[in-house]
């Protein structure tokens, strides 16, 4: 009887194994109907260049073509990226404010090889600590930058303060890591941070490696496991850590109360790969440990699928999801007081008609 077809996240990661699999093995790229499924869904899940990289040694010359056009792109904007992230730091350098770099091209030339082989950011995502927004928001205002939001309301409704600027990317001032007003206030992760020396030789910051984990997790509960690439991009980093950084990056997710965040990650990895992303009695069991389940992680991965649009109603689903993740009953009505005062803030600035749940 045949097998039956495996799902698009299934494939890609057929194709993205570690150790390497020969993909013309399992019809991965030699299948005309399976190679069409694996090049339409690699771009929504976020692993475009890194399966490109993996099939281009086992595919016919006209696709290697595709793949070169795909790896080459990906270079030129991991490059222009690196140049964004350097203007923009350069600004509040300029006027004595001090930054990290979360994610983007950085992580990428420290984690990836070769660097572009990282989803491209479309974005320049940058730590202030939240005493220096006023200035920092200031100098990127005379430097031709617009919020998407008024400062206050961005303070009351996120964790990051949007702007955008007519010929850069669009810039992310994170007063706290993740989780919106719900999150971490950065402040806590700068003793931490550790310097890098970009290819021009300033200097920039970065996460230090426990913190940085710690962000990833958080940054992908944060957006409920929704792409493959953000996972898949724990799972290397977690498996390069060594014992004293993997011991510190569960110490940060128990004393911060994010260990549901962590649990479900371990509950991702057991759907995704087989495998655990934690060992029995590494972090405390949450109060609703029992509904962490694999049902839970793919209702987090159906209400956040790339490019899927959403009722009101199944945007308040996903808040109960995270309600559900939450480590005490004091977070979770924390958690829950602060998602009333952000609808509040909503219907008292744009009126009933426009209210949206993230």
């Amino acid at each position: 009887m045949a097998s039956e077809p495996l799902s698009p996240i299934a494939l890609l990661i057929a194709l993205l194994a570690d150790p390497p699999d020969n993909p013309t093995d399992k019809g991965l790229v030699n299948d005309p109907e399976v190679w069409a499924a694996v090049k339409k869904h690699a771009p929504r899940h976020g692993v475009l260049q890194l399966v490109a990289f993996a099939a281009r040694p086992h595919v016919s010359a006209a696709e290697r073509e595709w793949c070169d056009q795909v790896l080459t792109r990906s270079w030129t904007r991991h490059n222009r990226s690196l140049l964004d992230l350097e203007h923009a730091i350069g600004i509040l350098n300029e006027g004595g404010i001090r930054t990290i770099a979360l994610k983007g091209p950085l992580l990428a030339r420290r984690h990836y090889n070769p660097p572009f082989l990282r989803k491209p950011s479309a974005d320049v995502d940058l730590a202030v600590r939240d005493a220096d927004l006023e200035r920092s928001w200031d100098l990127l205002r005379r430097a031709g930058y617009r919020a998407v939001l008024p400062l206050a309301e961005a303070r009351a409704r996120s964790h990051h303060f949007a702007l955008t600027h007519p010929s850069q990317p669009p810039l992310e001032l994170h007063h706290r890591l993740s989780h919106g007003a719900y999150g971490i206030p950065v402040g806590e992760f700068f003793g931490r941070a550790v310097p890098y020396i970009l290819p021009s030789g300033k200097e920039a910051w970065v996460l230090s490696p426990a913190d940085e984990i710690f962000h990833l997790v958080l940054h992908r509960a944060h957006g409920r496991f929704a792409t493959l690439f953000h996972l898949q991009e724990i799972r290397r980093l977690w498996a390069a850590a060594d014992p004293a950084v993997r011991e510190e990056t569960l110490r940060r997710a128990a004393d911060f109360h994010f260990a549901g965040a962590f649990a479900m990650t371990d509950v991702a990895f057991r759907v995704r790969w087989g495998e655990r992303f934690l060992a029995d009695g590494d972090l405390p069991k949450t109060w609703l440990q029992s509904r962490i389940t694999d049902d839970l992680y793919k209702k987090f991965e159906i209400l956040s699928e790339p490019g899927r649009e959403l009722p009101l109603s199944a945007r308040l689903g996903r808040r109960w999801i995270d309600f559900q993740v939450t480590d005490r009953p004091a977070d979770a009505a924390r958690f829950a007081a602060i998602m009333l005062r952000v609808a509040w803030y909503q219907l008292w600035r744009r009126g009933w008609k426009t209210v949206r749940v993230e």
